[in-house]
């Protein structure tokens, strides 16, 4: 059990390492792939709960912008597709000092 407690330790250390050498590429990525209000709100919006359909309405995002956006998302490694095939985010915008209204922290 030790053994266990103690690799958990070192995997979380590590994680944290991580996190924090990855933040500032990550915000980058963000930042170009999200560059405006409607893409970083649709974005936060994609987090497994809403459908595709409900965030293109409440964006006010045409089919095909959506899906373009969520495809750059995924190819760039900032979204995923869970088991029920929808796309959900890996990053919460407020983490990295981006609001989903398009402005940063920093403006």
């Amino acid at each position: 059990m030790q053994n266990d407690d103690s690799t958990l330790e070192v995997l979380l250390q590590i994680r944290n390492w991580i996190r924090a050498a990855a933040h500032d590429p990550v915000k980058k990525n963000l930042e170009r792939a999200l560059p405006d209000a409607k893409s970083r709100a649709a974005y936060q919006m994609l987090d497994g709960t809403a459908s595709m359909d409900s965030v293109r309405i409440a964006c006010k995002m045409s089919p095909n912008a959506l899906v373009a956006l969520a495809s750059r998302c995924e190819q760039l490694g900032l979204m995923e597709l869970n088991h029920e095939k929808k796309r959900i985010r890996l990053f919460d915008l407020s983490h990295f000092g981006l609001q989903a209204n398009g402005q940063s922290a920093s403006e």
